[in-house]
Formats: structure tokens, C-alpha cells, sequence
């Protein structure tokens, strides 16, 4: 479904909601993004790699270099790329950035770090903007390769044609997640609307758990996490 037809769906359900002073299409359709992030967040259906090219002793980088860095989330593989399609798996720092010598050494990488998730609030998509990364020693020669495998945010639904990024099968997850915290918000007026909220908030969790259950039978994730650090400003 379209951005647009996830909002007549909701519409349809919340007709009655329709003249109350606290609805408005806006909080509608931030709802829905709301639902979207949080269908990703506890689900992973987003996974794919980012690839960054190396600059010669360039120390982290970016969204600015990477442009799919700014949506990763959580990231579970780290390879460098010299001369292999696969790729050199790095191992991550121990103890992570804020571990990291203060005098540089530049070579050949053999562990990657990560830091920072700037965010004002962590769970908003709309303020999210990355996760810097690095390798050490600094990668010391241009034109290699860096992939990151990992898990992603989903973008932020602004245009009326713009589509989520999970399963099709899934779209109506988010028209239910709206639809209840939309009735949510007024549900202490109305015994009746406090039982809508809670009706389609459990709507939306038994197709996160369809979701999960259809992703664990299909999944070729690794097995094991490589336990990482990276800070979250909050």
C-alpha cells in the first residue's frame, strides 16, 4: 500500500473520530511512521549492507560519505574489502571508541568501532541521523571497501505514492498501530474507544509476531551478534 491508501484505511476506522477537536490528519500520519519504526524495531525486516569506500587515513566516516549509514540500526557484520569479494570480517574494538589510543596508527584494519546515535529522542526516525564508524589501525589506502551488515531503520513516509520498505503483507500493521493510538489519545472519554485501542494495538502485535515467526522460519542471519558498543545520545 501507498503512504495514502494506509491513511483512508485508517480513516475509514476512525470515522467517528472525525469532528473531535484532537484529530488532525498530521498526528494521523505521524502515528503511522510511528507504527512503521516500531513494526521495524521489533521485527529487523529491514536488512541489507552498506558499502563505503575508503579514504587513505580518513579516521571515521559518515552519513555524509554513506549516504544508508544514516538509517542503519544495528549492524552485525564488518568486513574490509581487499582484493576478495567477501571480504576481511573485523572484529569490533575492545571496548569500542571511547577506547581507542589517542595516537593514530594507519594499515591494514583488523577491528572496526562505532559511535554515536544522533538522536533527540532515539525512538523518532524523523531526528535520527546515523552511526558513525571507523576501523583500526585507520585504514591507511584508498579505493578499498568497508560493508557493514546489519539491520535498518525504515524512511520516514512523507510522500502521498511512498511506500514502506517491509512486506506488502505487512502494511496494514501500521494502519492499526495509528488506529490505536489515535483512539488512544481520547480513550478516557469514551469507554468504547479505550476498547478500540486496545483492540488494534493487538492486532498490531499478532502481526509482529507473525511477522517474527515467518522471519525466524526464513532468516539466513548469522547465528551469533558480534556484541558491539557504540553510545546513544539521548
Amino acid at each position: 500500500m501507498t503512504f495514502l491508501e494506509i491513511q483512508t484505511d485508517a480513516l475509514d476506522l476512525l470515522h467517528e473520530l472525525q469532528n473531535h477537536p484532537q484529530y488532525t490528519i498530521a498526528k494521523l500520519k505521524g502515528y503511522i511512521n510511528r507504527g512503521n519504526f516500531t513494526f521495524v524495531r521489533k521485527t529487523k525486516a529491514i536488512e541489507g549492507t552498506v558499502e563505503i569506500t575508503t579514504v587513505a587515513n580518513q579516521v571515521e566516516y559518515d552519513e555524509s560519505d554513506e549516504s544508508d549509514l544514516a538509517t542503519l540500526m544495528i549492524p552485525y557484520q564488518f568486513r574490509y574489502v581487499d582484493g576478495t569479494e567477501a571480504g576481511e570480517p573485523l572484529k569490533p574494538y575492545p571496548g569500542g571508541y571511547p577506547n581507542l589510543p589517542k595516537t593514530y596508527s594507519y594499515g591494514t584494519p583488523f577491528y572496526y568501532w562505532l559511535r554515536n546515535v544522533h538522536a533527540a529522542t532515539v525512538t523518532d526516525p524523523a531526528t535520527y541521523t546515523g552511526i558513525r564508524v571507523g576501523t583500526w589501525p585507520v585504514c591507511g589506502t584508498a579505493d578499498k571497501t568497508l560493508k557493514i551488515d546489519g539491520f535498518f531503520r525504515p524512511a520516514t513516509l512523507v510522500n502521498a505514492t511512498a511506500e514502506p520498505e517491509i512486506q506488502a503483507e505487512w502494511h496494514d500493521a501500521l494502519v492499526y498501530y495509528a488506529v490505536s493510538r489515535m483512539f488512544g489519545m481520547v480513550s478516557h472519554l469514551q469507554p468504547e474507544w479505550q476498547k478500540k485501542s486496545i483492540f488494534y494495538m493487538s492486532e498490531f502485535e499478532r502481526m509482529v509476531s507473525e511477522a517474527n515467526e515467518f522471519m525466524a522460519i526464513q532468516s539466513d542471519e548469522p547465528m551469533e551478534i558480534p556484541d558491539i558498543y557504540y553510545e546513544m545520545d539521548q
